[in-house]
């Protein structure tokens, strides 16, 4: 890619922009941006990845645009930007050079970019139908890392199952509670329990903690218990369907990622944001 003369298209920069979005909450995509240099954006509210879209254009759209995309994108996945997590960033590196290798490009994991001989030409053995499906709902990354290559070979059945199982584990860690299913979702999720979403004060705050409980548990009760009892061929699910459920669990993921973790016991709290 010749940064001087070509520029990337806007199906490209949506594609970054979604990972971005899913990397970052708002506030941290108003740092990111200060990070890259470019502190005028903050931003405004809006749905995460169509505000860094329109960000993203007005950069390219300046002085110097692609070279700052470029810039953005080794910012992004540098390896700084991801000390305790070293699975995401993987999957950050491999979801980015899946857009930048049609320009010549590939980012390295220590964040510097290399010029490849060749663009490539056509979609990778990855870009099934199956595998447009799944990325175009980009999903949480711990879904990605469960289930992607079990719906991409069209096992929808253990692609949700899996995520469930996932989800569970990732409840049951954050939370510090031994039990599982709709015990563990209940007893983490309740007004008593150690994850909160929100301070608990006003009947709003109240009912969106609740919400999310039940949502929990219903998503246990719905997929984990029935699997667990019920032999495959009798419990099936097709790819529409499969495709619903993961998106529910990447939302619940997301819910959980902004919980806090707070000790009944002392006044110590820990984890997401709340």
């Amino acid at each position: 890619m010749n940064l001087e003369k070509e520029t990337f298209t806007s199906s490209a920069l949506e594609q970054i922009s979604k990972i971005i979005g899913d990397r970052y909450t708002g506030s941290e995509i108003t740092s990111f941006f200060e990070k890259c240099g470019f502190p005028e954006y903050v931003h405004d509210g809006a749905t995460k990845w169509r505000f860094v879209k329109r960000v993203l254009h007005q950069i390219q759209n300046s002085t110097y645009g692609s070279y700052n995309i470029v810039k953005i994108i080794k910012i992004l996945c540098s390896p700084e930007e991801f000390y305790t997590n070293a699975e995401l960033h993987r999957d950050i590196i491999n979801s980015v050079n899946e857009v930048i290798e049609f320009y010549g490009l590939r980012i390295n994991t220590d964040g510097t970019i290399t010029y490849l001989r060749e663009k490539r030409s056509k979609p990778s053995e990855k870009d099934s139908e199956d595998a447009k499906l799944f990325a175009s709902r980009t999903l949480h990354h711990e879904i990605v890392k469960h289930s992607k290559v079990l719906f991409v070979e069209g096992n929808y059945f253990h692609a949700v199952f899996e995520s469930c199982k996932a989800f569970d584990k990732y409840v049951k860690e954050k939370s510090c509670i031994d039990k599982h299913g709709t015990d563990l979702m209940s007893a983490a999720l309740s007004l008593k329990g150690p994850l909160k979403l929100n301070k608990q004060i006003t009947e709003t705050e109240k009912n969106e903690q609740e919400g999310l409980m039940h949502l929990c548990m219903g998503l246990m009760r719905a997929i984990r218990n029935p699997e667990s009892h019920e032999p495959k061929l009798d419990w099936n699910i097709n790819r529409e369907d499969a495709l619903d459920i993961l998106s529910l669990i990447s939302f619940l993921y997301r819910r959980i990622d902004k919980t806090i973790y707070f000790d009944m016991t002392s006044t110590n709290s820990r984890g997401g944001k709340a």
